[in-house]
């Protein structure tokens, strides 16, 4: 028997063929599907199946699987709804139908659900309750409600690769910690090291001398950034709690902890503060010096070409979702997140705009080349954009920047540049729920879409926004 999944996904599909009437392979297909990390395209397969066997679970499952990665919450939603006098176990199926509750918009009722779900006797570290801690956490988080970090923390033993050094306790909520050396390791992407290294002055503020881990790829920026610890570059874990790599073992060993905290951690210790940090995360973002100097003198540069006009960033396209090796997941979501060209174009040719601005693109130009580069008043960042810290060198120089829901949207918002980030109608829980407002972030003027995949609105608002700055 073959244990290559492309050829178990053509088995399925050759005995589907022979047998069309046989709900078997089509399940096959699903699972196949699932294999080759092209969980979207179950659909129609889940649907054929359901026509079927209307009682089958796992083509349920399937279904408001592939209609969450395109996007489709609402009807996973249904979904869940329609089949719900099926044998589920309670957990499975609240912490799904939470989920996509949440996704769909039903902020309050995907709360209640998760809440409800969390009450179950299930062991702490049971697969289903973990998954509904993540999901109450970003939507209690959506709302501004900063009790959700509590349960974002669950992560730590889920689906968040973390670091974990034995040798000393991880912190356990302690408010003073004047005496004590906090390690604080990294984990999740880099947008949310971005973010939530702007807690750092809460724990400063309590008197702890702070080691920080960060991958290698934001090192510089973060070092810059956070002058008064210790920054250290690292491989990012891939799995929960795992050892500290033997490469950054000696620096931790010198730097000597008392405590140990995580990403994960870090804004638990404002959470119960009677007077909330407004903002809860302060920009701290500044770029390296040598890239600030080479910066500057592009940024002279370009505004004597373009004497009188503002200098816009602008990040359309998230380049996971080229990657074909990436998770249905991870790239999905990032489609769902990414600006057409055609639309970007909008901006970067309307002759109203281009009067009073010169755009600037903030891409990689490896991502640049596979999402296309967009006509118009628009130039590259002419030293180069190889590392963030060439791209946090190019933000400091603008007078703006426009994003799509993104680790640049993070690094824009948190170097306090004025950042108009356009997201989805499902869109993360650092944009908030509603309004244009972060709950989060100072800088954030959020944009978002009224339906699923309809940028129109977004690009005539983020239009506007531009002509009143």
């Amino acid at each position: 028997m073959s244990h290559d999944p492309e050829q178990q996904l053509l088995k399925a599909f050759v005995a589907h063929a022979r047998s069309p009437s046989d709900p078997a392979p089509l399940l096959k297909i699903c699972e196949a599907l699932v294999r080759v990390r092209r969980d979207e395209q179950m659909l129609p397969w889940a649907e054929k199946g359901l026509a079927l066997d209307p009682r089958h679970r796992g083509f349920v499952h399937a279904r408001a699987r592939a209609l969450r990665l395109l996007g489709r919450h609402a009807q996973a939603v249904q979904t869940w709804l329609d089949f719900a006098p099926l044998d589920w176990s309670p957990l499975f199926y609240q912490a799904r139908l939470g989920r996509d509750l949440y996704l769909s918009g039903d902020t309050a009722g995907a709360i209640a659900l998760l809440e409800r779900a969390l009450q179950n006797p299930a062991e702490d570290d049971d697969a289903d309750k973990l998954r509904a801690h993540k999901w109450l956490a970003e939507a209690l988080l959506s709302t501004g409600d900063a009790r959700g970090f509590q349960h974002w923390i669950w992560r730590n033993v889920s689906d968040s690769g973390n670091y974990r050094y034995s040798a000393v306790p991880m912190w356990d909520g302690q408010r003073d910690l004047r005496g004590e050396r906090v390690l604080v390791t990294h984990q999740m992407g880099y947008g949310d090291q971005f973010m939530l290294y702007g807690s750092i002055r809460h724990w400063r503020a309590a008197g702890a001398e702070i080691m920080v881990l960060c991958d290698a790829a934001i090192h510089s920026v973060i070092e810059a950034s956070l002058p008064d610890c210790r920054v250290v570059a690292a491989r990012r874990p891939m799995a929960p709690r795992s050892p500290i790599d033997a490469e950054t073992l000696p620096a931790v060993q010198a730097f000597a902890p008392t405590l140990q905290a995580t990403l994960l951690h870090l804004p638990l210790l404002a959470a119960c503060d009677q007077l909330r940090p407004e903002p809860y995360f302060e920009a701290f973002i500044r770029a390296p010096q040598a890239e600030h100097g080479r910066a500057t003198s592009w940024a002279s540069a370009l505004r004597a070409q373009h004497p009188g006009k503002a200098l816009v960033g602008v990040f359309w396209d998230c380049s996971q979702r080229h990657a074909r090796d990436m998770r249905s997941k991870e790239r999905s979501w990032a489609g769902l997140r990414s600006l057409p060209l055609e639309a970007l174009e909008r901006l970067t040719t309307n002759p109203q705009l281009t009067s009073r601005a010169h755009f600037v693109s903030l891409h990689h130009p490896v991502a640049e080349i596979l999402g296309g580069s967009p006509r118009g008043s628009i130039s590259h960042y002419a030293p180069g954009v190889t590392t963030f810290a060439d791209t946090a060198a190019c933000i400091a120089q603008l007078d703006a920047a426009i994003s799509v829901d993104s680790g640049v949207a993070n690094l824009a918002v948190m170097s306090g540049k004025p950042t108009a980030v356009l997201v989805n109608p499902a869109g993360e829980w650092r944009w908030g729920a509603n309004g244009t407002r972060s709950p989060w972030m100072r800088d954030a003027h959020v944009l978002r879409q009224t339906a699923m995949g309809d940028w129109d609105s977004v690009v005539s608002r983020a239009a506007q926004w531009l002509l009143h700055r």
